[in-house]
């Protein structure tokens, strides 16, 4: 038997003996885990949920495995071989939340569920639901208040001893929430620092892109909000965001809101114990509420502004084809890491040169 081989081998001698306690656990007393807009598993639906999920986990986490080492980066790394990507030398142990009390350590990506895992954390360390909500704070400013950054070589400890999570999200789509979070209008949001990107990126950002044949974009590759007030005209296109992200560095000048996981979360530095998608978050957060031992303290709960569904769609019209394909290159590790793919966006592509 292979190495890699026995790797799957005692893996799968894992998922038997964890789903053993889960269900086993589950016969003792079925708990019924409350969300705010979705029925609830009961019984046989929860049991086949979490088997389910947890089948969906061990793949995700093999595959992190496999693509680290595809490319020979961070903790597989090999110094006599090169790797085609820069990768940090240590994960940044300043940007995770690391809860001791309940020994779990969060890594929040930014435009992927944040909202909903802070939402949950601040909640383990009694935040009431009256402050959360109140919308005077950012909420990961209360979560950082209520779960204070740790020092190296602390920080590092208590992550390798800590049930480790991770919540991942389609990266185009992640990529277009963050500039319509934060870069499309700088009128509206500046509750949400709207203003400061502007200022920060956005202005930069449309001096360097905005050549003297600019073209608006068509009333279709754009979504407006009647209950909301329009976009001062200075900001930047979506097509001359993403030529902006495929020319940055954007390990060394990114935004939290769209650096890449690989450079961000550094999976291939951390193992993390869970990797949830938002594709499937709702059920990815009872399987992690379970895992985790916390069905007594939260609940799934789904989390976020309001959206379009058919906001890609509409926004990758403003792309040509080529351009889709050189920023799929650019964001390709988090694309292989986490198993998604760019297809069908090269079908909304239809912008022409």
């Amino acid at each position: 038997m292979s190495r890699q081989q026995r790797r799957v081998f005692f893996r799968l001698l894992q998922i038997v003996v964890c789903l053993g306690v889960i269900l086993s656990t589950l016969k003792l007393s079925i708990i019924i885990i409350g969300d705010e807009d979705k029925p609830l598993p009961v019984a046989d639906e929860l049991r086949k949920l979490l088997i389910e999920a947890e089948m969906d986990n061990t793949r995700r986490l093999l595959n992190v495995e496999r693509v680290c080492q595809k490319y020979n980066l961070g903790s597989y790394r090999k110094l006599a071989e090169d790797s085609l990507f820069k990768h940090p030398p240590a994960p940044q142990y300043s940007v995770f939340y690391m809860d001791r009390l309940h020994n779990i350590s969060y890594c929040p990506v930014y435009k992927s569920g944040t909202t909903t895992w802070l939402y949950n954390l601040c909640l383990l360390m009694n935040v009431t639901v009256k402050m959360l909500n109140n919308g005077r704070e950012q909420l990961s400013t209360i979560a950082r208040r209520a779960i204070p950054e740790l020092e190296y070589p602390e920080a590092e400890r208590v992550l390798n001893a800590s049930r480790r999570l991770l919540v991942v999200r389609h990266p185009f789509e992640r990529l277009l929430s963050a500039y319509r979070d934060k870069l499309e209008n700088s009128v509206a949001g500046r509750e949400h620092g709207t203003l400061h990107f502007y200022r920060k990126y956005g202005a930069k950002i449309v001096k360097k892109y905005r050549g003297n044949n600019f073209t608006k974009p068509r009333s279709d590759q754009v979504i407006r909000r009647d209950d909301i007030p329009s976009p001062a005209g200075v900001e930047p296109t979506f097509r001359e965001f993403v030529d902006y992200v495929i020319d940055t560095d954007l390990g060394s000048y990114g935004d939290d809101h769209w650096m890449p996981y690989y450079l961000y979360c550094t999976p291939c530095l951390v193992k993390y114990s869970i990797i949830a998608n938002v594709e499937s978050l709702w059920r990815d957060q009872v399987y992690a509420i379970n895992k985790l031992g916390l069905r007594d303290k939260i609940k799934p709960r789904w989390r976020h502004s309001n959206g379009h569904v058919n906001a890609s769609k509409i926004y990758f019209r403003q792309l040509n084809k080529a351009t889709v394909r050189k920023l799929h290159e650019k964001l390709r590790l988090d694309f292989e890491l986490f198993n998604y793919s760019p297809d069908i966006y090269y079908e909304y592509a239809t912008f022409a040169d």
